[in-house]
């Protein structure tokens, strides 16, 4: 079992085993999980965004609905910018 000692700051050091066996490395953001036994911190790496694959359903078409997503945003800004420059020329 390792410890640590919470600064006056809030931080906390994770000793480094413990960051070597999971890949926390600098940089890395932790989430803390509220249990009924106490808090668990996991760092939010691919293995952790990966857990959540699959939970939105879809028909399986995202790339389609990406391109016309865009399309729909590049028409929307081409207008703004006619509107704008409509104003701008007066």
């Amino acid at each position: 079992m390792e410890t640590s000692v919470l600064t006056a700051k809030g931080q906390l050091l994770i000793p480094k085993r413990i960051r070597n066996k999971y890949g926390i490395k600098s940089g890395v953001k932790v989430i803390f999980e509220e249990t009924d036994k106490g808090v668990i911190i996991r760092p939010m790496n691919e293995e952790y965004f990966n857990s959540y694959m699959g939970i939105l359903k879809s028909d399986g078409n995202l790339k389609e609905e990406m391109k016309q997503y865009k399309e729909v945003e590049k028409k929307r800004e081409e207008r703004k910018q006619r509107l704008f420059k409509g104003k701008n020329s007066k």
